[in-house]
């Protein structure tokens, strides 16, 4: 509806693209030990069926264990939760693990004002490897914004 589009910016866009860009903590320590740096786009957003992908590389702060992850295949729960300036989307996504593809994962996107972003894992079903906080990242792409920083 329009009155939930004018409260959510995200709502009046059909789609979104941005970069995680965030720091994890190691879920046996509690100490901040993983990097992870990639993308993500939401399309059809406005939708009963908004598609949201992301692809991002995990390493240790100190550089080793690198490796990469997908998330793909969300299927949205209900419709979007407005509250707080931000908006919430809830279902479940197939997420790649070392072992294969964890599909049925509980996700949760969240927009926040314009320039904010937040993923969350269902820690049980991805046994803690992204640690016991949000993965943060922004509405941004300097690779857009800027593209000969990217070539």
């Amino acid at each position: 509806s329009s009155s939930s589009a004018a409260s959510s910016p995200i709502l009046s866009k059909n789609s979104q693209s941005g970069s995680l860009t965030s720091l994890q903590n190691d879920a046996t320590t509690g100490k901040t030990n993983w990097i992870i740096s990639g993308v993500y786009k939401m399309n059809n957003i406005n939708t009963a069926n908004p598609v949201f992908n992301a692809t991002f590389y995990m390493m240790k702060t100190d550089g080793t264990a690198p490796h990469k992850h997908t998330v793909s295949d969300f299927k949205i729960s209900g419709k979007p939760i407005v509250a707080n300036n931000s908006t919430t989307f809830n279902g479940t996504s197939t997420v790649t693990m070392k072992e294969g593809p964890v599909k049925d994962v509980p996700t949760s996107i969240k927009f926040t004002d314009g320039s904010a972003f937040s993923l969350w894992f269902d820690p049980s079903k991805t046994k803690s490897h992204f640690g016991n906080t949000v993965i943060y990242g922004t509405q941004h792409l300097i690779c857009k914004e800027m593209p000969n920083y990217c070539q």
